[in-house]
Protein backbone atom coordinates (compact mmCIF):
# COMPACT_ATOMS: atom_id res chain seq x y z
CA UNK A 1 0.00 0.00 0.00
CA UNK A 2 1.41 3.71 -0.76
CA UNK A 3 0.47 6.90 -0.51
CA UNK A 4 1.71 9.67 -2.30
CA UNK A 5 1.18 13.05 -4.07
CA UNK A 6 1.27 13.73 -7.43
CA UNK A 7 1.64 17.06 -9.88
CA UNK A 8 0.31 16.77 -13.19
CA UNK A 9 0.06 13.55 -14.72
CA UNK A 10 -3.34 11.73 -14.17
CA UNK A 11 -5.15 14.40 -12.82
CA UNK A 12 -3.81 17.05 -15.27
CA UNK A 13 -3.00 19.45 -12.15
CA UNK A 14 -2.67 17.84 -8.42
CA UNK A 15 -3.34 14.76 -6.98
CA UNK A 16 -3.29 12.78 -3.65
CA UNK A 17 -3.35 9.20 -4.17
CA UNK A 18 -4.37 6.16 -2.75
CA UNK A 19 -2.12 2.23 -4.35
CA UNK A 20 -2.88 -0.90 -3.62
CA UNK A 21 -0.56 -3.99 -4.81
CA UNK A 22 -2.18 -7.44 -5.61
CA UNK A 23 0.79 -8.77 -6.77
CA UNK A 24 3.71 -8.09 -5.02
CA UNK A 25 6.06 -10.71 -6.38
CA UNK A 26 8.38 -10.30 -9.58
CA UNK A 27 6.09 -8.50 -11.29
CA UNK A 28 4.74 -6.33 -9.20
CA UNK A 29 0.98 -5.11 -10.03
CA UNK A 30 -1.71 -3.08 -9.10
CA UNK A 31 -4.70 -0.41 -8.73
CA UNK A 32 -4.25 3.31 -8.20
CA UNK A 33 -6.96 6.32 -7.39
CA UNK A 34 -7.58 9.56 -5.61
CA UNK A 35 -8.98 12.84 -6.36
CA UNK A 36 -7.44 16.12 -8.01
CA UNK A 37 -7.23 19.45 -8.19
CA UNK A 38 -5.29 22.39 -9.49
CA UNK A 39 -5.39 26.14 -9.46
CA UNK A 40 -2.65 28.48 -10.44
CA UNK A 41 -2.21 30.82 -7.58
CA UNK A 42 0.59 32.60 -10.00
CA UNK A 43 -1.86 33.56 -12.57
CA UNK A 44 -5.32 34.33 -11.77
CA UNK A 45 -6.17 33.64 -15.39
CA UNK A 46 -5.73 29.82 -15.97
CA UNK A 47 -8.42 27.77 -14.96
CA UNK A 48 -9.21 25.56 -11.94
CA UNK A 49 -9.53 21.55 -12.34
CA UNK A 50 -11.43 18.87 -10.85
CA UNK A 51 -10.32 15.22 -11.81
CA UNK A 52 -10.82 11.63 -10.37
CA UNK A 53 -8.42 9.26 -11.47
CA UNK A 54 -7.93 5.56 -11.90
CA UNK A 55 -5.19 3.43 -13.20
CA UNK A 56 -3.36 -0.03 -13.44
CA UNK A 57 0.32 0.01 -12.53
CA UNK A 58 2.87 -2.62 -13.00
CA UNK A 59 6.79 -2.30 -11.97
CA UNK A 60 9.81 -4.85 -11.76
CA UNK A 61 13.36 -3.87 -11.03
CA UNK A 62 15.96 -4.22 -8.69
CA UNK A 63 16.06 -3.64 -4.95
CA UNK A 64 14.58 0.22 -4.66
CA UNK A 65 14.62 1.44 -8.57
CA UNK A 66 11.93 0.12 -11.05
CA UNK A 67 10.81 0.54 -14.43
CA UNK A 68 6.94 1.44 -14.10
CA UNK A 69 4.24 1.37 -16.87
CA UNK A 70 0.71 1.24 -16.71
CA UNK A 71 -2.85 2.82 -18.45
CA UNK A 72 -5.10 5.38 -16.33
CA UNK A 73 -8.13 6.91 -16.65
CA UNK A 74 -9.36 10.45 -15.68
CA UNK A 75 -12.33 12.84 -15.63
CA UNK A 76 -11.59 16.25 -15.35
CA UNK A 77 -14.20 19.70 -14.88
CA UNK A 78 -12.06 22.16 -16.20
CA UNK A 79 -13.33 25.99 -15.32
CA UNK A 80 -12.63 29.13 -15.96
CA UNK A 81 -14.50 32.38 -14.65
CA UNK A 82 -13.44 36.00 -15.42
CA UNK A 83 -15.68 39.59 -14.32
CA UNK A 84 -14.44 42.48 -16.79
CA UNK A 85 -15.89 46.01 -17.33
CA UNK A 86 -16.63 47.53 -20.65
CA UNK A 87 -16.53 51.50 -20.96
CA UNK A 88 -19.37 53.27 -22.40
CA UNK A 89 -19.26 57.16 -23.40
CA UNK A 90 -22.03 59.55 -24.51
CA UNK A 91 -21.29 62.62 -26.09
CA UNK A 92 -23.88 64.85 -24.71
CA UNK A 93 -22.62 68.89 -26.29
CA UNK A 94 -19.63 70.00 -24.92
CA UNK A 95 -19.54 66.98 -21.76
CA UNK A 96 -18.44 63.27 -22.37
CA UNK A 97 -19.92 60.82 -19.35
CA UNK A 98 -19.21 57.25 -19.00
CA UNK A 99 -21.06 54.48 -17.44
CA UNK A 100 -19.35 50.94 -17.13
CA UNK A 101 -21.04 47.93 -17.95
CA UNK A 102 -20.19 44.39 -15.75
CA UNK A 103 -19.64 41.02 -17.78
CA UNK A 104 -18.92 37.73 -16.86
CA UNK A 105 -17.35 35.15 -19.79
CA UNK A 106 -16.95 31.42 -18.17
CA UNK A 107 -15.19 28.12 -19.86
CA UNK A 108 -16.16 24.69 -19.13
CA UNK A 109 -14.08 22.06 -20.50
CA UNK A 110 -15.52 18.18 -19.36
CA UNK A 111 -14.62 14.61 -20.18
CA UNK A 112 -13.06 11.50 -19.58
CA UNK A 113 -9.33 10.86 -21.08
CA UNK A 114 -7.02 7.90 -20.77
CA UNK A 115 -3.35 8.09 -20.13
CA UNK A 116 -1.19 5.67 -20.30
CA UNK A 117 2.48 5.64 -18.51
CA UNK A 118 5.93 4.82 -18.66
CA UNK A 119 8.33 6.07 -16.22
CA UNK A 120 10.64 5.05 -13.20
CA UNK A 121 10.40 4.20 -9.64
CA UNK A 122 12.11 4.30 -6.91
CA UNK A 123 10.83 2.07 -3.81
CA UNK A 124 12.19 0.44 -0.89
CA UNK A 125 10.62 -3.21 -0.88
CA UNK A 126 10.63 -2.96 3.48
CA UNK A 127 7.91 0.41 3.25
CA UNK A 128 9.40 4.36 3.04
CA UNK A 129 9.85 6.50 0.54
CA UNK A 130 8.23 6.49 -2.73
CA UNK A 131 8.92 8.55 -5.85
CA UNK A 132 7.88 8.69 -9.08
CA UNK A 133 8.44 9.98 -12.38
CA UNK A 134 6.44 9.29 -15.74
CA UNK A 135 6.06 10.19 -19.36
CA UNK A 136 1.85 10.14 -19.48
CA UNK A 137 0.69 11.39 -22.59
CA UNK A 138 -2.98 12.44 -22.62
CA UNK A 139 -5.83 10.65 -25.00
CA UNK A 140 -9.02 13.08 -24.56
CA UNK A 141 -12.37 11.27 -25.22
CA UNK A 142 -15.20 12.92 -26.39
CA UNK A 143 -14.60 16.05 -23.95
CA UNK A 144 -17.09 18.95 -24.41
CA UNK A 145 -16.55 22.70 -24.25
CA UNK A 146 -18.76 25.13 -23.25
CA UNK A 147 -18.13 29.27 -23.51
CA UNK A 148 -20.42 31.28 -21.96
CA UNK A 149 -21.45 35.67 -22.26
CA UNK A 150 -23.33 37.18 -19.34
CA UNK A 151 -24.68 33.47 -19.09
CA UNK A 152 -25.80 32.89 -22.56
CA UNK A 153 -23.99 30.24 -23.84
CA UNK A 154 -22.40 31.64 -26.94
CA UNK A 155 -20.07 28.14 -27.87
CA UNK A 156 -20.12 24.60 -27.77
CA UNK A 157 -17.76 22.18 -29.27
CA UNK A 158 -16.97 18.26 -29.29
CA UNK A 159 -13.27 17.36 -29.00
CA UNK A 160 -13.22 13.91 -30.01
CA UNK A 161 -9.92 12.10 -29.40
CA UNK A 162 -7.15 15.22 -29.04
CA UNK A 163 -4.08 14.68 -27.45
CA UNK A 164 -1.51 16.08 -25.39
CA UNK A 165 1.79 13.90 -26.64
CA UNK A 166 4.23 16.00 -24.09
CA UNK A 167 2.81 15.48 -20.83
CA UNK A 168 4.24 13.49 -17.56
CA UNK A 169 4.15 13.64 -13.93
CA UNK A 170 5.91 13.32 -10.63
CA UNK A 171 4.54 11.44 -7.73
CA UNK A 172 6.41 11.59 -4.01
CA UNK A 173 4.95 10.08 -0.44
CA UNK A 174 5.23 6.36 1.47
CA UNK A 175 4.36 3.22 1.37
Amino acid sequence: KAVYAEIYGNSLGAALNYEYLYRDHGLKQGVRFGPGYFVDILDKNSPTIISGNIEYIAFTGTQQHHVEWGIGATYQYKYYKQNYQTVNYFISGIDTARTYTDHIYKFQRTGPAILPRIGYRYENPDGGLVIRVGYTPVIYLLNKEKEFHDGTETSKTSIPFATKLAWGGVSIGFS
